[in-house]
Protein backbone atom coordinates (compact mmCIF):
# COMPACT_ATOMS: atom_id res chain seq x y z
CA UNK A 1 0.00 0.00 0.00
CA UNK A 2 1.44 3.36 -1.01
CA UNK A 3 2.04 6.08 1.57
CA UNK A 4 0.22 9.42 1.44
CA UNK A 5 2.19 12.20 -0.26
CA UNK A 6 1.67 14.76 2.51
CA UNK A 7 2.55 12.39 5.29
CA UNK A 8 5.77 12.69 7.31
CA UNK A 9 7.15 9.26 8.08
CA UNK A 10 9.59 9.03 10.96
CA UNK A 11 12.37 6.71 9.86
CA UNK A 12 15.18 5.24 11.89
CA UNK A 13 17.56 7.92 10.60
CA UNK A 14 15.47 10.77 12.03
CA UNK A 15 16.96 10.19 15.47
CA UNK A 16 20.60 10.11 14.28
CA UNK A 17 23.27 12.48 15.52
CA UNK A 18 25.05 14.43 12.82
CA UNK A 19 28.13 12.28 13.06
CA UNK A 20 26.13 9.12 12.27
CA UNK A 21 25.22 10.52 8.86
CA UNK A 22 28.95 10.81 8.03
CA UNK A 23 29.56 7.12 8.63
CA UNK A 24 29.57 4.95 5.49
CA UNK A 25 26.31 3.11 4.91
CA UNK A 26 27.61 -0.41 5.72
CA UNK A 27 28.86 0.86 9.14
CA UNK A 28 25.91 3.11 9.89
CA UNK A 29 23.98 0.42 11.74
CA UNK A 30 26.87 -0.05 14.16
CA UNK A 31 27.22 3.74 14.53
CA UNK A 32 23.52 4.01 15.22
CA UNK A 33 23.86 1.38 17.93
CA UNK A 34 26.57 3.47 19.59
CA UNK A 35 24.39 6.56 19.15
CA UNK A 36 21.57 4.87 21.08
CA UNK A 37 23.70 3.36 23.86
CA UNK A 38 22.39 4.25 27.30
CA UNK A 39 19.27 6.14 28.40
CA UNK A 40 20.76 9.59 27.91
CA UNK A 41 21.71 8.85 24.30
CA UNK A 42 18.29 7.38 23.55
CA UNK A 43 16.69 10.47 25.07
CA UNK A 44 18.71 12.64 22.70
CA UNK A 45 17.61 10.51 19.73
CA UNK A 46 14.03 10.87 20.92
CA UNK A 47 14.30 14.67 21.12
CA UNK A 48 15.81 14.81 17.60
CA UNK A 49 13.01 12.63 16.21
CA UNK A 50 10.35 14.78 17.90
CA UNK A 51 12.05 17.93 16.57
CA UNK A 52 11.75 16.45 13.08
CA UNK A 53 8.00 16.00 13.35
CA UNK A 54 7.45 19.32 15.18
CA UNK A 55 6.81 21.37 11.98
CA UNK A 56 4.10 18.88 11.02
CA UNK A 57 2.55 19.22 14.50
CA UNK A 58 2.47 22.98 13.96
CA UNK A 59 0.65 22.50 10.65
CA UNK A 60 -1.90 20.15 12.21
CA UNK A 61 -2.43 22.53 15.12
CA UNK A 62 -3.00 25.37 12.68
CA UNK A 63 -5.64 23.32 10.90
CA UNK A 64 -7.40 22.10 14.04
CA UNK A 65 -7.08 24.94 16.59
CA UNK A 66 -6.91 28.18 14.63
CA UNK A 67 -9.79 30.43 15.68
CA UNK A 68 -10.19 28.80 19.10
CA UNK A 69 -9.75 32.18 20.79
CA UNK A 70 -6.97 33.55 22.94
CA UNK A 71 -7.03 30.80 25.56
CA UNK A 72 -7.36 27.85 23.22
CA UNK A 73 -5.43 29.36 20.27
CA UNK A 74 -2.13 28.34 18.75
CA UNK A 75 0.55 27.26 21.20
CA UNK A 76 2.95 25.46 18.84
CA UNK A 77 2.73 27.27 15.52
CA UNK A 78 5.14 30.18 15.57
CA UNK A 79 6.88 28.90 18.72
CA UNK A 80 10.44 27.48 18.39
CA UNK A 81 10.76 23.83 19.32
CA UNK A 82 13.26 24.62 22.09
CA UNK A 83 10.73 27.00 23.65
CA UNK A 84 7.78 24.64 23.28
CA UNK A 85 9.46 21.76 25.11
CA UNK A 86 9.98 24.08 28.09
CA UNK A 87 6.34 25.20 28.26
CA UNK A 88 3.92 22.81 29.99
CA UNK A 89 0.89 24.04 28.02
CA UNK A 90 2.72 23.71 24.71
CA UNK A 91 3.77 20.17 25.66
CA UNK A 92 0.19 19.31 26.53
CA UNK A 93 -1.01 20.71 23.21
CA UNK A 94 1.77 18.88 21.36
CA UNK A 95 0.72 15.52 22.82
CA UNK A 96 -2.87 16.14 21.82
CA UNK A 97 -1.96 17.28 18.31
CA UNK A 98 0.39 14.30 17.89
CA UNK A 99 -2.47 11.89 18.61
CA UNK A 100 -4.61 13.70 16.04
CA UNK A 101 -1.82 13.72 13.47
CA UNK A 102 -0.98 10.03 13.97
CA UNK A 103 -4.62 8.96 13.82
CA UNK A 104 -5.29 11.05 10.68
CA UNK A 105 -2.20 9.84 8.85
CA UNK A 106 -0.39 13.18 8.81
CA UNK A 107 2.42 11.43 10.70
CA UNK A 108 3.60 7.85 10.39
CA UNK A 109 6.16 5.90 12.40
CA UNK A 110 8.34 3.19 10.89
CA UNK A 111 8.86 0.04 12.98
CA UNK A 112 12.02 -2.08 12.99
CA UNK A 113 10.46 -4.54 10.54
CA UNK A 114 9.93 -1.78 8.00
CA UNK A 115 6.18 -1.60 8.46
CA UNK A 116 4.24 1.40 9.71
CA UNK A 117 3.11 1.31 13.33
CA UNK A 118 -0.67 1.73 13.65
CA UNK A 119 -1.93 4.22 16.29
CA UNK A 120 -3.36 1.32 18.29
CA UNK A 121 0.14 -0.11 18.88
CA UNK A 122 1.63 2.43 21.26
CA UNK A 123 3.95 -0.10 22.90
CA UNK A 124 5.87 -0.96 19.71
CA UNK A 125 9.48 0.31 19.72
CA UNK A 126 10.21 3.14 17.30
CA UNK A 127 13.81 2.65 15.97
CA UNK A 128 14.27 6.39 15.50
CA UNK A 129 14.65 6.70 19.26
CA UNK A 130 14.63 3.20 20.72
CA UNK A 131 11.49 3.90 22.73
CA UNK A 132 7.81 3.14 22.29
CA UNK A 133 5.30 5.92 21.65
CA UNK A 134 3.81 5.26 25.11
CA UNK A 135 7.24 5.81 26.67
CA UNK A 136 7.79 9.04 24.74
CA UNK A 137 4.33 10.26 25.67
CA UNK A 138 5.06 9.56 29.36
CA UNK A 139 8.42 11.32 29.07
CA UNK A 140 6.77 14.53 27.91
CA UNK A 141 3.91 14.26 30.41
CA UNK A 142 6.53 13.95 33.14
CA UNK A 143 8.45 16.90 31.70
CA UNK A 144 5.29 19.03 31.73
CA UNK A 145 4.56 17.93 35.30
CA UNK A 146 8.05 18.95 36.43
CA UNK A 147 7.62 22.34 34.78
CA UNK A 148 4.25 22.87 36.47
CA UNK A 149 5.60 21.86 39.89
CA UNK A 150 9.06 23.36 39.49
CA UNK A 151 8.53 25.48 42.62
CA UNK A 152 7.27 22.48 44.60
CA UNK A 153 9.71 19.63 43.93
CA UNK A 154 8.72 17.80 47.12
CA UNK A 155 5.10 17.81 46.02
CA UNK A 156 6.18 16.37 42.67
CA UNK A 157 8.05 13.57 44.45
CA UNK A 158 4.91 12.66 46.42
CA UNK A 159 2.57 12.46 43.45
CA UNK A 160 4.80 11.50 40.51
CA UNK A 161 3.44 7.96 40.43
CA UNK A 162 -0.07 9.31 39.93
CA UNK A 163 0.85 11.45 36.91
CA UNK A 164 0.11 8.78 34.35
CA UNK A 165 -1.14 10.73 31.33
CA UNK A 166 -1.72 14.21 29.95
CA UNK A 167 -5.26 14.35 31.34
CA UNK A 168 -3.71 14.93 34.78
CA UNK A 169 -1.92 18.14 33.74
CA UNK A 170 -4.85 20.55 34.24
CA UNK A 171 -5.33 19.16 37.75
CA UNK A 172 -1.60 19.64 38.41
CA UNK A 173 -2.01 23.33 37.67
CA UNK A 174 -4.61 23.55 40.43
CA UNK A 175 -2.21 21.74 42.74
CA UNK A 176 0.64 24.07 41.79
CA UNK A 177 -1.50 27.07 42.77
CA UNK A 178 -1.84 25.71 46.31
CA UNK A 179 0.65 26.38 49.04
CA UNK A 180 2.89 23.41 49.78
CA UNK A 181 1.83 23.19 53.42
CA UNK A 182 -1.84 23.03 52.42
CA UNK A 183 -1.05 20.20 49.99
CA UNK A 184 0.87 18.30 52.66
CA UNK A 185 -1.97 18.68 55.14
CA UNK A 186 -4.48 17.38 52.63
CA UNK A 187 -2.37 14.33 51.95
CA UNK A 188 -1.86 13.73 55.68
CA UNK A 189 -5.59 14.03 56.18
CA UNK A 190 -6.03 11.16 53.74
CA UNK A 191 -3.50 9.00 55.56
CA UNK A 192 -0.82 9.67 52.97
CA UNK A 193 -2.98 8.81 49.96
CA UNK A 194 -1.92 11.58 47.61
CA UNK A 195 -3.94 10.20 44.71
CA UNK A 196 -7.17 10.30 46.70
CA UNK A 197 -6.45 13.71 48.21
CA UNK A 198 -5.36 15.50 45.05
CA UNK A 199 -6.64 13.57 42.04
CA UNK A 200 -9.91 12.00 43.15
CA UNK A 201 -11.45 15.10 44.70
CA UNK A 202 -13.82 17.28 42.72
CA UNK A 203 -12.04 20.06 40.83
CA UNK A 204 -14.27 22.75 42.31
CA UNK A 205 -13.50 21.43 45.80
CA UNK A 206 -9.78 21.51 45.14
CA UNK A 207 -10.18 25.10 43.97
CA UNK A 208 -11.88 25.94 47.27
CA UNK A 209 -9.24 24.13 49.30
CA UNK A 210 -6.42 25.92 47.48
CA UNK A 211 -7.61 29.18 49.05
CA UNK A 212 -7.02 28.10 52.66
CA UNK A 213 -4.35 29.70 54.77
CA UNK A 214 -1.82 26.98 55.63
CA UNK A 215 -2.06 27.47 59.41
CA UNK A 216 -5.86 27.21 59.26
CA UNK A 217 -5.65 24.01 57.23
CA UNK A 218 -3.22 22.51 59.75
CA UNK A 219 -5.58 23.40 62.60
CA UNK A 220 -8.57 21.91 60.77
CA UNK A 221 -6.78 18.65 60.09
CA UNK A 222 -5.61 18.38 63.70
CA UNK A 223 -8.93 19.30 65.29
CA UNK A 224 -11.11 17.24 62.93
CA UNK A 225 -8.89 14.16 63.19
CA UNK A 226 -10.65 11.21 61.54
CA UNK A 227 -13.43 13.47 60.29
CA UNK A 228 -11.03 15.56 58.22
CA UNK A 229 -11.62 13.69 54.91
CA UNK A 230 -15.30 14.60 55.18
CA UNK A 231 -14.27 18.18 54.49
CA UNK A 232 -14.01 17.07 50.85
CA UNK A 233 -17.72 16.31 50.82
CA UNK A 234 -18.74 19.89 51.55
CA UNK A 235 -20.21 22.14 48.91
CA UNK A 236 -17.33 23.95 47.14
CA UNK A 237 -18.96 27.28 47.95
CA UNK A 238 -18.83 26.39 51.65
CA UNK A 239 -15.14 25.54 51.29
CA UNK A 240 -14.49 28.91 49.66
CA UNK A 241 -16.40 30.61 52.47
CA UNK A 242 -14.33 28.76 55.09
CA UNK A 243 -11.11 29.80 53.38
CA UNK A 244 -12.30 33.40 53.35
CA UNK A 245 -13.92 33.62 56.80
CA UNK A 246 -11.51 31.57 58.93
CA UNK A 247 -8.45 33.77 59.09
CA UNK A 248 -6.63 32.42 62.16
CA UNK A 249 -5.93 28.81 63.22
CA UNK A 250 -7.70 29.26 66.55
CA UNK A 251 -11.05 29.51 64.73
CA UNK A 252 -10.47 26.17 63.03
CA UNK A 253 -9.12 24.57 66.18
CA UNK A 254 -12.04 25.75 68.33
CA UNK A 255 -14.81 24.70 65.95
CA UNK A 256 -13.34 21.26 65.25
CA UNK A 257 -15.50 18.59 63.54
CA UNK A 258 -18.61 20.71 64.07
CA UNK A 259 -17.49 22.77 61.07
CA UNK A 260 -19.23 20.07 59.03
CA UNK A 261 -22.58 21.17 60.46
CA UNK A 262 -22.44 24.61 58.87
CA UNK A 263 -25.01 24.35 56.11
CA UNK A 264 -24.34 27.35 53.87
CA UNK A 265 -21.66 29.89 52.92
CA UNK A 266 -23.70 32.50 54.78
CA UNK A 267 -23.58 30.39 57.94
CA UNK A 268 -19.81 30.07 57.60
CA UNK A 269 -19.40 33.82 57.25
CA UNK A 270 -21.68 34.39 60.26
CA UNK A 271 -19.49 32.18 62.46
CA UNK A 272 -16.32 33.64 60.97
CA UNK A 273 -17.55 37.08 62.05
CA UNK A 274 -17.75 36.07 65.72
CA UNK A 275 -15.22 38.05 67.73
CA UNK A 276 -11.51 37.33 67.96
CA UNK A 277 -9.44 38.65 70.86
CA UNK A 278 -5.70 39.12 70.53
CA UNK A 279 -4.19 37.70 73.72
CA UNK A 280 -0.59 37.60 72.52
CA UNK A 281 0.57 40.10 75.15
CA UNK A 282 -1.03 38.09 77.95
CA UNK A 283 0.43 34.84 76.65
CA UNK A 284 3.91 36.33 76.38
CA UNK A 285 3.72 37.73 79.91
CA UNK A 286 2.94 34.25 81.18
CA UNK A 287 5.73 32.75 79.09
CA UNK A 288 8.17 35.33 80.43
CA UNK A 289 7.26 34.37 84.00
CA UNK A 290 8.01 30.76 83.12
CA UNK A 291 11.34 31.62 81.47
CA UNK A 292 10.12 30.84 77.94
CA UNK A 293 10.71 32.88 74.78
CA UNK A 294 7.80 34.87 73.34
CA UNK A 295 5.56 33.26 70.75
CA UNK A 296 6.41 34.01 67.11
CA UNK A 297 2.83 34.43 65.87
CA UNK A 298 -0.19 36.23 67.34
CA UNK A 299 -2.42 34.21 69.66
CA UNK A 300 -6.19 34.66 69.77
CA UNK A 301 -9.08 33.58 71.91
CA UNK A 302 -12.31 33.17 69.97
CA UNK A 303 -15.98 33.55 70.69
CA UNK A 304 -16.36 30.20 68.95
CA UNK A 305 -14.64 28.67 71.96
CA UNK A 306 -16.65 30.80 74.38
CA UNK A 307 -19.96 29.81 72.83
CA UNK A 308 -18.94 26.16 72.72
CA UNK A 309 -18.27 26.27 76.47
CA UNK A 310 -21.55 28.15 77.07
CA UNK A 311 -23.78 25.80 75.07
CA UNK A 312 -22.02 22.49 75.58
CA UNK A 313 -23.73 19.78 73.54
CA UNK A 314 -26.10 22.36 72.04
CA UNK A 315 -23.23 24.05 70.21
CA UNK A 316 -23.33 21.67 67.25
CA UNK A 317 -27.11 21.92 67.22
CA UNK A 318 -26.85 25.70 66.87
CA UNK A 319 -24.38 25.50 63.98
CA UNK A 320 -26.97 23.66 61.89
CA UNK A 321 -29.35 26.60 62.08
CA UNK A 322 -29.80 29.57 59.71
CA UNK A 323 -27.06 32.17 59.31
CA UNK A 324 -29.20 34.90 60.82
CA UNK A 325 -29.50 32.98 64.10
CA UNK A 326 -25.73 32.44 64.18
CA UNK A 327 -25.32 36.20 63.83
CA UNK A 328 -27.70 36.74 66.75
CA UNK A 329 -25.75 34.34 68.97
CA UNK A 330 -22.46 35.94 67.95
CA UNK A 331 -23.77 39.32 69.11
CA UNK A 332 -25.15 37.78 72.31
CA UNK A 333 -21.89 36.14 73.33
CA UNK A 334 -20.09 39.43 72.77
CA UNK A 335 -22.31 41.04 75.40
CA UNK A 336 -21.64 38.28 77.93
CA UNK A 337 -18.16 39.64 78.59
CA UNK A 338 -19.53 42.79 80.20
CA UNK A 339 -21.91 41.02 82.58
CA UNK A 340 -21.37 40.22 86.24
CA UNK A 341 -21.38 36.58 87.30
CA UNK A 342 -25.08 36.21 88.17
CA UNK A 343 -26.51 37.97 85.08
CA UNK A 344 -24.00 36.15 82.92
CA UNK A 345 -25.07 32.79 84.30
CA UNK A 346 -28.71 33.67 83.71
CA UNK A 347 -28.00 34.60 80.08
CA UNK A 348 -26.06 31.40 79.54
CA UNK A 349 -29.00 29.37 80.85
CA UNK A 350 -31.46 31.25 78.63
CA UNK A 351 -29.30 30.77 75.54
CA UNK A 352 -28.99 27.05 76.27
CA UNK A 353 -32.71 26.56 76.87
CA UNK A 354 -33.49 28.56 73.73
CA UNK A 355 -31.38 26.10 71.73
CA UNK A 356 -32.90 23.07 73.43
CA UNK A 357 -36.53 24.12 73.08
CA UNK A 358 -37.05 26.42 70.13
CA UNK A 359 -34.37 26.68 67.45
CA UNK A 360 -35.63 23.66 65.51
CA UNK A 361 -38.80 25.61 64.72
CA UNK A 362 -36.95 28.62 63.33
CA UNK A 363 -36.44 29.29 59.65
CA UNK A 364 -34.18 32.05 58.37
CA UNK A 365 -37.26 34.17 57.74
CA UNK A 366 -38.56 33.60 61.28
CA UNK A 367 -35.22 34.60 62.81
CA UNK A 368 -35.03 37.78 60.74
CA UNK A 369 -38.57 38.67 61.86
CA UNK A 370 -38.11 37.87 65.56
CA UNK A 371 -34.87 39.82 65.93
CA UNK A 372 -35.81 42.56 63.45
CA UNK A 373 -32.80 41.89 61.24
CA UNK A 374 -34.10 42.85 57.80
CA UNK A 375 -32.11 45.62 56.08
CA UNK A 376 -35.07 47.96 56.54
CA UNK A 377 -35.40 47.20 60.25
CA UNK A 378 -31.65 47.45 60.83
CA UNK A 379 -31.64 50.85 59.13
CA UNK A 380 -34.55 52.17 61.18
CA UNK A 381 -33.83 50.62 64.59
CA UNK A 382 -30.76 51.18 66.78
CA UNK A 383 -29.16 48.00 68.07
CA UNK A 384 -30.62 48.43 71.56
CA UNK A 385 -34.09 48.35 70.04
CA UNK A 386 -33.59 44.91 68.52
CA UNK A 387 -34.88 42.07 70.71
CA UNK A 388 -32.40 39.93 72.63
CA UNK A 389 -32.30 36.15 72.87
CA UNK A 390 -33.58 36.40 76.43
CA UNK A 391 -36.59 38.51 75.38
CA UNK A 392 -37.53 36.20 72.51
CA UNK A 393 -37.00 33.19 74.78
CA UNK A 394 -39.43 34.43 77.43
CA UNK A 395 -42.01 35.45 74.82
CA UNK A 396 -41.78 31.91 73.45
CA UNK A 397 -42.08 30.47 76.96
CA UNK A 398 -45.32 32.40 77.40
CA UNK A 399 -46.68 31.29 74.02
CA UNK A 400 -45.73 27.66 74.62
CA UNK A 401 -47.82 27.55 77.79
CA UNK A 402 -50.66 29.73 76.49
CA UNK A 403 -54.03 28.22 75.69
CA UNK A 404 -54.69 28.17 71.96
CA UNK A 405 -51.01 28.43 71.05
CA UNK A 406 -48.57 25.85 72.50
CA UNK A 407 -46.72 23.28 70.41
CA UNK A 408 -49.07 23.48 67.41
CA UNK A 409 -48.41 27.19 67.05
CA UNK A 410 -44.69 26.52 66.83
CA UNK A 411 -45.08 23.54 64.51
CA UNK A 412 -47.54 25.15 62.09
CA UNK A 413 -47.11 28.91 62.29
CA UNK A 414 -43.61 29.93 63.37
CA UNK A 415 -41.86 28.35 60.38
CA UNK A 416 -44.35 29.52 57.75
CA UNK A 417 -43.94 32.69 55.65
CA UNK A 418 -47.20 34.12 56.97
CA UNK A 419 -46.21 33.25 60.51
CA UNK A 420 -42.87 35.02 60.08
CA UNK A 421 -44.63 38.19 58.95
CA UNK A 422 -46.90 38.03 61.99
CA UNK A 423 -43.92 37.50 64.31
CA UNK A 424 -42.25 40.65 62.98
CA UNK A 425 -45.34 42.72 63.74
CA UNK A 426 -45.58 41.08 67.17
CA UNK A 427 -42.03 42.19 67.93
CA UNK A 428 -42.94 45.79 67.06
CA UNK A 429 -45.80 45.47 69.55
CA UNK A 430 -43.23 44.24 72.06
CA UNK A 431 -41.03 47.31 71.40
CA UNK A 432 -44.06 49.51 72.00
CA UNK A 433 -44.57 47.80 75.36
CA UNK A 434 -40.97 48.52 76.29
CA UNK A 435 -41.36 52.14 75.24
CA UNK A 436 -44.34 52.50 77.59
CA UNK A 437 -42.36 50.94 80.44
CA UNK A 438 -44.64 47.89 80.60
CA UNK A 439 -41.67 45.50 80.46
CA UNK A 440 -39.25 45.89 83.35
CA UNK A 441 -37.17 42.75 82.69
CA UNK A 442 -37.04 40.01 80.08
CA UNK A 443 -38.25 37.49 82.66
CA UNK A 444 -41.57 39.39 82.88
CA UNK A 445 -42.38 38.56 79.28
CA UNK A 446 -43.38 34.95 79.94
CA UNK A 447 -46.14 36.08 82.28
CA UNK A 448 -47.15 39.08 80.11
CA UNK A 449 -47.44 36.87 77.02
CA UNK A 450 -49.22 34.03 78.80
CA UNK A 451 -51.69 36.10 80.85
CA UNK A 452 -52.61 38.92 78.43
CA UNK A 453 -53.37 39.60 74.80
CA UNK A 454 -50.91 42.50 74.53
CA UNK A 455 -48.81 40.62 71.95
CA UNK A 456 -51.63 38.64 70.35
CA UNK A 457 -52.92 41.15 67.78
CA UNK A 458 -51.03 39.80 64.80
CA UNK A 459 -50.63 36.14 65.81
CA UNK A 460 -54.15 35.48 67.10
CA UNK A 461 -55.22 34.14 63.70
CA UNK A 462 -52.88 31.19 64.26
CA UNK A 463 -54.52 30.05 67.51
CA UNK A 464 -55.46 26.38 67.49
CA UNK A 465 -53.94 26.10 63.99
CA UNK A 466 -54.01 22.55 62.69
Amino acid sequence: MGEAQERLTIEESHGDSRWVATVPGFLRGMARGLDARGGRQRDLRMVRAVATLYPTLCQVERATHKGDGEEGGLLLDGTPFETAVNDDRAIERGLSVFDTAWASGAIALRAGNGKLIPPSRGKVIVPACGYSVDHVRHYFVDRAARLILRRSPKVYDRIVKDITDASKLPRLRYIASMQTLVINELIRGFEGNASKALFQTDEAMLDGLSRFRPAVMVALRESMDQEFPRLMGLDPEILKALADAFTVPEQARDIGPEVLQLSSPEAVHAVGAWDLHDITHRVNEERERRGLPPVKNPVYSTDIRTLRSVLGSEFGHLLERPAALLTVFGEAVRKLRDLDVAPRQACVEQMTLFCQRYIDYLTEEAVVSLFLLSPRDRANLPENRRPSIAEVFFIFEGLWNKKGFGRKFFENAVGSPEGAKALRLMMFDFNALKDRGSVKAAEDLAQITNNSDLLDTHIAKFTNSK
